[in-house]
């Protein structure tokens, strides 16, 4: 690109030119029918002034306006395929992300399964134990309780650089909204889920996750991308 030459204009010689108009137009005050006329001409000088100017700094302005957009072109020239192969390898990225954290999600499900199971055969075991030993209230009693597993969390297979991070938003999607209204009835608990727009069902989206289970509802997640240079 060649080298831009931009002509500035003399401004100090505009401005020593237009200093008396100026001076008298602030010292003119309207007291009658003659100083009124004043006014008004001062008026139009001004404007006519303004006009002058404008016209003066017009050539300027126009190449300005040209060196500007020869600029903007060549720095956008050069930054498009840049953008381009960040899209394409960050699209890569984001693929290989998502199996990623689909595996985890399946290694999440098989680790609670076979959580719960081993804690079922513990309940069992120990009311089988119980009731070896005649106590049939405790036996019962210990196949009633709930059956509470540990948190399981298995993190995705993927890099961390730093300066670029990923973030991801959920919220939830009404998919059927009777079924939604038949599960609020059935559990008036959770009435407000029903509040328009939705904020109590997006808030517990973003609480549970990919967790969220209520009919005629499901977790939706957008996955965005932040780069620090």
């Amino acid at each position: 690109m060649p080298d831009i030459i931009i002509t500035t204009p003399d401004g100090a010689g505009i401005a020593a030119e237009m200093s008396p108009i100026v001076a008298q137009s602030r010292a003119l005050t309207v007291t009658d029918t003659d100083s009124h006329a004043a006014a008004l001409t001062a008026i139009k000088a001004l404007k006519g002034a303004e006009k002058r100017i404008e016209l003066y700094f017009e050539p300027s302005r126009q190449a300005l306006d040209a060196a500007k957009k020869e600029v903007l072109k060549a720095r956008d020239g050069l930054i498009a395929p840049l953008t381009e192969a960040r899209y394409v390898v960050d699209y890569k990225a984001m693929m290989f992300e998502a199996e990623q954290q689909r595996i985890a999600l399946e290694q999440e499900r098989v680790l609670r399964e076979q959580a719960r199971k081993e804690e079922e055969d513990r309940i069992v075991a120990e009311a089988v134990f119980a009731e070896s030993e005649g106590d049939t209230q405790a036996a019962e009693a210990i196949l009633s309780a709930p059956v509470v597993i540990a948190t399981v969390s298995v993190a995705p297979a993927v890099a961390e650089v730093a300066g670029v991070s990923t973030t991801t938003r959920w919220s939830a999607e009404v998919t059927d909204k009777m079924a939604l209204i038949k599960y609020v009835a059935a559990h008036p608990e959770w009435a407000s889920l029903l509040d328009a727009n939705a904020p109590n069902l997006n808030r517990l989206a973003v609480s549970v996750k990919s967790a969220l289970s209520i009919p005629g509802v499901k977790a939706v997640s957008t996955v965005s991308r932040t780069v620090r240079s």
